[in-house]
């Protein structure tokens, strides 16, 4: 599905010196009240236009007993942006010739069971093309604290794959908990150590993680939901089992310096920046003309190509979307899983972007 929005904007932190003082407290006023008005615990975000940090903005209580408000620092869970991270960091490995993408996950696993449907390939698990099946039921929401990404594996290698992989999409988190486990084969590193390594600082993101609930991080925002009107906390659940698909926490000005630095080549080739832009295909034919690799795309019909991902899950609603065509970029997080007020919240913030453009 294509989202009716139109665009949210960033920057490094530091106002525009263009951007007039009466535009930014316009949107400040606007931020701090919308906390109110889409009854969230806390927001933080950040508007990039055209390779520039524009505003950043922060409202709420990151911890509403303690009363504790967030700072551009607070750490919130992205949920599945993290697959956007994690599909860079898979291509920079092929890029240095670590990984094949036509490999079989056998080369590197050779314990992981081949399925009679056949073999699920590297690019299979990139492009949810694979044929395991998303996580369900109590999964979604684990307690377990896996060491590695192979015993997370374990969780579902048994299961019969849905289709021959390569043939069809289907979305999937255990299909990048899987790309982790070979990722941590194929280096020797974990794969947080590899993430940091080829992807974190390069792009200068330091103060983006896995979430590791044996050694959490004071900035984290707690977790809360929706009860009725009342917002309560949230499951602290163990995201061990996901930590490639959505286990990672990070702040809306660190992924606006991700969403640069992949654009500008300094984590991948622009070859692998557009390949991630393209829609997936099973011989010549598209599987779905909204899915590409690790982001979703679709054009807008006044403003042109969109990649945009969403996270979601126990405590949090993240958006990460970029208006290409337009050069403005927006990165929204909110320690409450509810998705539908960050839409609405995006909204109204990519317009103070484009009119910043006008």
């Amino acid at each position: 599905m294509k989202p009716t929005i139109l665009l949210l904007i960033f920057s490094i932190g530091i106002s525009n010196p263009g951007w007039a003082q009466s535009e930014k407290e316009q949107i400040d006023s606007y931020f701090q009240k919308a906390v109110t008005d889409y009854n969230v615990p806390s927001i933080s975000a950040g508007i990039l236009v055209d390779g520039k940090i524009i505003w950043t903005g922060t409202a709420g209580f990151s911890d509403i007993e303690q009363q504790i408000k967030p700072t551009e620092e607070t750490l919130y869970r992205i949920g599945s942006i993290s697959k956007v991270l994690t599909t860079a960091l898979v291509l920079r490995l092929s890029e240095t010739g670590k990984l094949n993408l036509q490999d079989p996950v056998q080369k590197y696993l050779p314990d992981y069971p081949l399925d009679k449907k056949g073999p699920i390939k590297i690019n299979h698990l990139l492009s949810h093309t694979s044929g395991i099946d998303h996580y369900k039921g109590k999964e979604t929401r684990s307690f377990v604290h896996y060491e590695n990404l192979r015993d997370a594996s374990r969780l579902f290698e048994s299961r019969k794959l849905k289709f021959e992989p390569g043939t069809r999409y289907k979305y999937t988190s255990y299909g990048f908990t899987l790309l982790g486990a070979v990722i941590e084969a194929a280096t020797g590193k974990s794969y947080a150590d590899n993430l940091k390594e080829l992807v974190l600082e390069k792009a200068g993101m330091t103060n983006t993680s896995i979430e590791d609930r044996n050694n959490m991080n004071s900035a984290q925002a707690k977790l809360y939901k929706k009860k009725g009107n009342e917002i309560i906390p949230d499951v602290d659940n163990d995201l061990s089992n996901i930590y490639p698909a959505g286990g990672l926490i990070s702040t809306a000005t660190d992924l606006l310096l991700f969403y640069e630095a992949w654009r500008n080549g300094k984590l991948i080739t622009n070859d692998h920046v557009d390949q991630m832009l393209k829609a997936i295909e099973f011989n010549g034919e598209v599987l779905d003309e909204n899915a590409g690799l690790g982001w979703n795309i679709w054009k807008h019909n006044k403003h042109g190509w969109v990649c945009h991902r969403i996270g979601g899950q126990s405590g949090t609603s993240a958006l990460l979307i970029s208006y290409r065509e337009q050069g403005v970029t927006v990165a929204l997080l909110s320690n409450q899983a509810v998705l539908d007020p960050i839409w609405e919240i995006t909204n109204t913030l990519i317009g103070f972007g484009l009119d910043h453009k006008k």
